[in-house]
């Protein structure tokens, strides 16, 4: 018999239904969605379950506001949150979510702290350190097992619009902070006008957003990759948001950085860095922990 695995979700938003529905797609493994509305959680439990026959496909689909259906989950994504409100700031809604997402942790924490997360909630890379922050406090977590979404989705992005402005981008990535500061490293992606390509990368989002209400399909893929990585042991070098201990002289901050991703979580790669690209990268790290200052962190 194969080994089942299971993949959570903390949230059913559209995020966080597409989310499961590309997983579901991809790979055979149960799903269990959370949130607190009990009905929008079941329903899409419901949906994705008729999807799931569609293919043939036997696996298991639930949905409630129990975090016990998340129990023995491989992976468990969270982007349950408030999304920015028209008059809301940016420190309006790290405030709000942290609380979320420290709400969050105490019943992860209890459920299954076993588990390896991914964090998708904004501002990212502040929810990423509070999460880890909680889970390590809660139940011991080491840092490689709690990781955010968003460098490999402003890497996609990057690669695209390089690609249709006729600029190699086979090596370039995003790091930094899933923000205002990200940057592409020279040393890694080469010459080319990156400057002009980060830019577009920056604003693309709102673009959508301001078009279609958000941003989901592309979320949805780049969270499945990183699932898949932990679910499959791919070992996929992948940009992502990760606690760091004193790699690039950097502590104490969650920070987009590539991380090799496998079943075990989440190691840190070192890339060799320019000294501007070093610098880049410790400037975000302080406007980061500038954040984490703010809301108590």
């Amino acid at each position: 018999m194969p080994e089942r695995h299971k993949v959570g979700f903390v949230g059913a938003g559209r995020v966080g239904a597409t989310s499961a529905f590309t997983c579901m797609l991809m790979m055979d493994v149960d799903i269990a969605l959370v949130d607190i509305a009990k009905e929008l959680a079941e329903g899409e439990a419901e949906d994705l379950s008729h999807a799931a026959s569609a293919l043939d496909k036997d696996v298991e689909v639930r949905g409630g506001d129990s975090y016990s259906l998340l129990e023995g989950s491989d992976v468990v994504v969270v982007s349950a949150g408030m999304a920015r409100k028209p008059g809301m700031t940016r420190l309006d809604l790290a405030e709000k979510n942290a609380g979320i997402v420290k709400s969050i942790a105490e019943k992860l924490a209890e459920h299954c702290c076993n588990s390896k997360i991914v964090v998708v909630t904004n501002p990212m890379d502040l929810m990423n350190y509070v999460m880890w922050r909680e889970l390590n406090r809660l139940c011991g977590k080491s840092r490689k097992e709690v990781f955010g979404m968003g460098g490999l989705l402003d890497t996609s992005r990057l690669k695209l619009i390089a690609k249709r402005v006729g600029l190699n981008g086979e090596k370039a990535m995003v790091i930094g902070e899933h923000g205002d500061t990200m940057f592409v490293p020279r040393s890694v992606a080469g010459g080319g006008e990156w400057n002009k390509v980060l830019e577009k990368t920056r604003a693309v989002a709102m673009e959508v957003i301001s078009k279609k209400g958000a941003t989901i399909f592309g979320p949805a893929v780049c969270i499945y990759r990183m699932v898949r990585a932990v679910v499959e042991d791919t070992k996929e070098i992948i940009p992502a948001s990760v606690v760091l201990q004193g790699e690039y002289g950097i502590d104490g901050v969650s920070i987009g950085v590539p991380v090799v991703i496998g079943r075990d979580g989440a190691e840190v790669v070192e890339l060799e860095l320019s000294e501007d690209d070093l610098r880049n990268l410790r400037n975000s790290a302080e406007v980061l922990k500038e954040w984490l200052k703010k809301i108590g962190y």
